[in-house]
């Protein structure tokens, strides 16, 4: 019997250093990702297209950012409830978003250096410095998705978001920012690229995508369908979740497919895949503008609801914010990868930047929704006690 009490009494105090421990992990994984990301950021402003060997050194950076979102995701997937955020868990995370977003604008910078470089290059080292800047500038928007995402996930397995709710807000709201600003400086890289410039048919993959259009837009459908109410809010929104959820896979899937399958070939690119990709772009956006529309009635509920329903309820809304997020991120990188390995780029040009332009809109109002959702849901938790 006093065995089993000892056992009881130092229980509290393991979960208590378990969690000390998580954080002082987190903490200093953020750190080291900071100070990695601040040095691949100084090579980047350094660099200059010089000479043979620039494509080589630009090829290094290149691995090393892969390497860098690889840790990233691991750093992700690795992530254990509770953690209790601190100040500078913030800082780390803004710091993150303002070093991508740099990186992001070197980008640029690098581009037009590449342009006036045009008649001077052999043209296999042209090409090659070509193909390179493309890839860098996917790499960095695939790391701005990846930070905001790992934020995202730290978030939601945060024990403390009442009193953190002013700064998990800021955050948020600098990342969302910093993410929209990256994506500019991509697409504006990626358009002086097309500028400049054995395929693989991208109409291979217009069934798949059509078919998840489909999917896409009967989930829209099942959220414009379902109302919220004090006592259904959980329940309701965790069908959502299963739906969304195998909405999700199926994106992931061609995903996985599509990157797969550019290791080996480039794009020879079909216009109907570039309208097909912009219709699901659309489709992301109407889900995350439901998916706002859902936070508000939650804040309109939250004062007459079970604290319980209440409490399941907001962490389904961030989870779907989440994973509607990361839809519309794999969408945006889909269409970057098939740009990156086309090789009709000129006969498209026009098309490609139509495509990059409307996916752009459509990428900055859905994570402009999923701010708003998040920041109803985040001030629900507080006013409420959660």
């Amino acid at each position: 019997m006093r065995y089993k009490l000892l056992q009881v009494s130092l229980l509290p105090l393991l979960l208590m250093l378990l969690t000390v421990r998580a954080q002082a992990s987190l903490t200093t994984d953020l750190q080291t990702l900071v100070t990695d990301l601040n040095g691949f950021g100084s090579q980047l402003a350094a660099f200059q297209f010089n000479g043979e060997g620039s494509c080589s050194e630009l090829g290094t950076l290149n691995t090393s950012i892969e390497d860098y979102i690889a840790t990233t995701e691991n750093i992700t997937a690795g992530l254990t409830a509770p953690l209790s955020l601190t100040a500078d868990d913030m800082t780390s995370l803004d710091d993150l978003s303002y070093l991508v977003r740099n990186m992001a604008d070197d980008t640029v910078r690098l581009s037009w250096d590449l342009r006036k470089l045009e008649d001077v290059q052999e043209l296999f080292q042209y090409r090659a410095a070509l193909s390179a800047m493309l890839r860098l500038s996917n790499d960095i928007g695939t790391m701005a998705n990846r930070i905001l995402e790992m934020a995202d996930r730290i978030l939601i397995m945060a024990d403390n978001i009442g009193s953190m709710a002013d700064r998990i807000l800021i955050t948020q709201q600098l990342q969302n920012s910093n993410v929209a600003l990256t994506q500019a400086s991509i697409l504006t890289t990626m358009n002086n690229m097309v500028a400049l410039s054995d395929s693989f048919n991208s109409i291979a993959y217009n069934l798949t995508l059509g078919q998840l259009n489909d999917d896409t837009q009967d989930l829209v459908n099942e959220l414009a369908n379902v109302g919220l109410t004090e006592t259904s809010m959980a329940s309701e929104l965790a069908q959502i979740e299963s739906s969304t959820t195998f909405v999700l896979n199926k994106t992931l899937s061609l995903y996985t497919t599509m990157m797969l399958t550019s290791q080996g070939a480039s794009h020879y690119i079909n216009g109907d895949t570039l309208t097909l990709l912009v219709d699901l772009s659309n489709i992301h956006q109407a889900l995350a503008a439901s998916l706002q529309a859902y936070a508000q009635a939650i804040e309109l509920l939250s004062p007459v609801t079970d604290n319980v329903i209440l409490g399941d309820a907001t962490a389904s809304m961030l989870r779907l914010a989440k994973d509607i997020g990361i839809m519309s991120d794999r969408i945006m990188e889909m269409t970057d990868n098939i740009i990156v390995m086309a090789d009709n780029i000129g006969l498209m040009a026009e098309r490609i930047v139509e495509t990059q332009n409307i996916q752009q809109t459509n990428v900055q109002l859905t994570e402009g929704s999923i701010l708003a959702a998040q920041s109803i849901v985040i001030n629900a938790i507080s006013t409420q006690g959660l």
